[in-house]
């Protein structure tokens, strides 16, 4: 019973945090003590447990527990005792003295019981720790070094075993205190990190999957990687080995426990994992190796691709010697130096296999940050000496063609990574640079060309908007525009509004900057502003091109606006993009490019303002009636109030320890009518035709997050904030 506790809790959670974290920090110290000492004694039944660890030439008392039983429900004997535990926790001890420190020094454990005639040992115990002890277990924490020591006294006597412990139990708590270990010492050393093989070894006993250690131990069909490609099997980190029947696998991975990629896998290749098996890091990218020729990458974990080897090379190259003289490093302030050029591939590779969607390279006054996007969230991934920045600026700039002698004006570009990689990554990069006050700051969009486009039912809308949109977009002319901040989802609504209306009698003509998304049957035009090729000018070159129905990148401009309403007018369906934050605002922001309000109302077909929320994590978000002020909010957005879902701030191995995972829209989609039209020729305020809108059916962004909210898609606390509620009712 005991043992499959630890089994089932216990080797679990210390793995999670083992293989998730990348460094785990010395503050996850205090919740691994807590959580192991809660099993040792759940799994042991013992009446008194303490949890010592080495801080330099002491030892110091971490954890102290004392069972109920030991007191009886007699108050003063429970104050004593918490009294003393008190006093315990403030106390260190010197090294080498007494069992514990006998049992830390030797790396041997200690194991004492009544039964075996041990009666002075146990009376001058009983006088130390105020109760009676009959047996009593002392094991080391250990890995290369010594780290500490787990002791526990006595079993419940309910345990039916005379209140001693067993050789089991010995056993059982070697067994712990090796996990344990060797998570502490990661925690208090982050240099210290298990070799592959040893990972390996650990990662299979503790999720009591087999190990594969030779290509030879495993039957390889070569034709089922070949069809699988190097693409998914570096991005996943899961190299399938053997097809068991027609939509099911066996796998190799290196974290069994990253089920976010087991999902990803099925999904990109339609095959179940159904059979896994643990390999060392080093045996993957051997088989890799083996199989893609060209490849050198390792497997796609964003560990594995090791851009911390070329940032320790940088940063030591930075270090003062023992005088505080800087050691030379001209060299790496060059664009063209080896650690430079392999600093910004090993960047660019690691945002895309993290699932970033941008790289921000920001110098601050003292050291240069680099942090990625990840569903919508900004997170720092390395800080690296100030000295890189002209160098790494200037390599990314030849990556995109961009003058590199110009520091002072900002300037736009595009990288195709695929010229500068031999890895299987088809990937384009969107590029802007800008001065900062402490450098040039530059933020890399990632264009991932193997991703498709998601059908229209699949990007978050409700039945009533999804139907309402499928219409907007079946109207032989007019215009429909999307608006929303950067990175809210509306290229991805166009292209897949495209893709469900592109049809062989139907020519559809785009003009893009830059090109995200590569749709079959379209004509896609990038454009070049080095050159003049502008939005207004694609414009102006399609409506001689016999278009039924055109996509702009964006209207930005005057120019660009009036062409776009004038192609609306003339029998197109023009489509396009714009900033603003929400559906009537867009009609403001068109009349002020200089468009009459006449044109607009004919031209409008409908306007849909998107966010992207997070979507709460399925498999550990919890339940809850929401109260006070979170339940005001639901009644008076949708007139409904009832149990919604909340994030799990520890998180699990699915989201990475963040509760969400994946991100779902939300819609504001205010279509024409003859009341709008009228309103919109008045030019009446925005607030006025959003009233109009509302009373004509609009659901406003508020009220379609809170909806989301509802269905249990996402949380209250994430759609507040990404979205206020509404002042107009």
């Amino acid at each position: 019973m005991a043992s499959t506790n630890i089994a089932g809790t216990l080797r679990r959670s210390l793995l999670i945090k083992v293989i998730s974290k990348p460094a785990p920090s010395k503050e996850d110290v205090s919740s691994v003590i807590e959580l192991t000492a809660s099993k040792v004694v759940e799994a042991l039944q013992a009446q008194s447990m303490t949890f010592y660890l080495v801080e330099g030439n002491e030892i110091a008392f971490k954890q102290v527990y004392y069972s109920p039983t030991l007191w009886a429900g007699d108050p003063a004997k429970e104050k004593k005792f918490h009294d003393t535990a008190a006093k315990l926790l403030a106390l260190k001890i010197p090294t080498g003295k007494g069992i514990v420190g006998k049992v830390i020094e030797t790396g041997e454990p200690i194991f004492f019981r009544n039964s075996e005639s041990q009666a002075p040992f146990m009376q001058s115990m009983a006088q130390t720790t105020g109760f009676e002890v009959r047996s009593m277990l002392t094991v080391p924490l250990k890995t290369t070094i010594p780290l500490g020591a787990i002791q526990v006294l006595n079993k419940e006597m309910a345990a039916g075993t005379e209140g001693e412990f067993t050789d089991r139990d010995l056993a059982l708590l070697k067994e712990v205190a090796e996990y344990s270990s060797t998570l502490i010492h990661r925690m208090v050393d982050p240099k210290f990190v298990p070799n592959a093989e040893d990972t390996a070894r650990f990662v299979s006993k503790l999720t009591d999957l087999p190990l594969v250690t030779k290509p030879e131990e495993i039957e390889i069909d070569d034709k089922l990687i070949e069809v699988i490609g190097d693409a998914v099997i570096r991005r996943e980190g899961i190299f399938p080995h053997k097809r068991l029947s027609p939509n099911s696998v066996a796998v190799l991975m290196t974290n069994p426990l990253d089920y976010a990629k087991r999902e990803s896998f099925s999904q990109t290749t339609e095959m179940m994992i159904e059979e896994v098996s643990v390999i060392s890091a080093t045996l993957f990218e051997t088989l890799l190796k083996k199989f893609f020729k060209d490849s050198k990458a390792g497997p796609a974990a964003p560990g594995d691709i090791d851009i911390n080897a070329v940032t320790e090379v940088i940063q030591n190259a930075y270090a003062t010697d023992s005088e505080g003289k800087e050691i030379s490093a001209k060299d790496l302030e060059s664009e063209d130096s080896a650690p430079i050029v392999q600093l910004a591939n090993r960047i660019i590779e690691d945002a895309y296999i993290s699932g970033a969607s941008d790289i921000h390279i920001e110098p601050q006054e003292k050291e240069l940050l680099v942090r990625y996007r990840v569903d919508g969230l900004l997170a720092e991934k390395l800080r690296l000496p100030k000295q890189v920045t002209g160098g790494l600026v200037a390599r990314l700039k030849i990556m995109c063609n961009l003058d590199i002698s110009e520091r002072r004006l900002p300037q736009d570009g595009r990288i195709v990574f695929k010229q500068f990689t031999k890895k299987n990554m088809d990937l384009d990069l969107r590029v802007a640079t800008g001065p900062m006050k402490d450098g040039e700051k530059v933020v890399m969009r990632i264009l991932d060309k193997q991703k498709s486009t998601l059908p229209l039912p699949a990007l978050g809308f409700s039945e009533e908007n999804l139907a309402k949109y499928r219409e907007c977009i079946r109207q032989p002319y007019g215009m429909i525009l999307h608006c929303g901040p950067t990175g809210s989802g509306k290229s991805m609504t166009l292209y897949s509004a495209l893709g469900e209306v592109n049809t062989p009698d139907v020519n559809i003509q785009t003009a893009e900057d830059p090109i995200e998304y590569t749709l079959t049957g379209i004509n896609q035009m990038q454009m070049n502003r080095q050159i003049g090729l502008t939005f207004a000018r694609a414009l102006r070159c399609y409506l001689r091109m016999d278009p039924d129905i055109i996509l702009v990148g964006e209207i930005r401009d005057n120019e660009t606006a009036g062409i776009a309403v004038e192609a609306a007018l003339t029998g197109h369906l023009l489509v396009s993009t714009l900033h603003t934050n929400d559906a009537p605002s867009t009609v403001a922001r068109i009349g002020e490019m200089g468009v009459e309000a006449f044109n607009i109302s004919a031209s409008l077909v409908c306007v849909c303002a998107q966010r992207l929320l997070r979507r709460v994590c399925k498999n550990c978000k919890t339940a809850y009636e929401p109260a006070g002020r979170e339940k005001e909010i639901m009644e008076k957005a949708l007139g409904w109030s009832g149990q919604v879902f909340k994030s799990n701030p520890q998180g699990c191995p699915t989201c990475n320890g963040t509760g969400y995972k994946g991100r779902v829209g939300i819609h504001e989609l205010m279509v024409n009518s003859e009341e709008l039209t009228e309103g919109i020729n008045k030019e009446l305020e925005v607030a006025e035709l959003k009233r109009i809108a509302m009373k004509n059916g609009m659901k406003t962004l508020h009220q379609d997050s809170m909806l989301k909210v509802k269905m249990g898609l996402t949380t209250i606390e994430e759609a507040l904030s990404n979205v206020p509620p509404d002042l107009i009712l």
